[in-house]
């Protein structure tokens, strides 16, 4: 279990890094479902899930989203605090460039969809 958490800590402070790029919505078929229906769905093709358990495994999924964009709001605060005004100023810059870089993908991806 603590090397769960410990890699579970890890993978969250370096999501943390990442800044607002991870309010994206994240590529796929509809980018405007929900990422946790989307995963569902898959799930209840792959596994025949019948519709009870596709409910709560869409409620758990969806409560899991919320306690990781929490801890990830708080790790950027506690990031922050410890970052001097120019360090903070350079690292929405840092964030901004992974922004851009990641509208470029997003677009790439799209035309490629569209193309198929």
């Amino acid at each position: 279990m603590k090397k769960i958490t410990t890699v579970a800590l890890a993978l969250v402070t370096g999501v943390a890094l990442t800044g607002p790029v991870m309010a994206a919505p994240k590529p796929g078929p509809n980018p405007d479902r929900p990422h946790a229906e989307r995963m569902v769905e898959h799930m209840a093709r792959e596994l025949d899930l019948n519709a009870d358990q596709q409910a709560r495994i869409k409620t758990i999924m969806e409560e899991q989203g919320q306690k990781m964009r929490a801890l990830h709001d708080e790790t950027q605060s506690r990031i922050e605090a410890v970052l001097t005004p120019e360090q903070r100023e350079k690292a929405e810059e840092m964030r901004e460039k992974r922004r851009e870089k990641w509208e470029e993908r997003k677009e790439k991806m799209q035309e490629r969809r569209g193309k198929e």
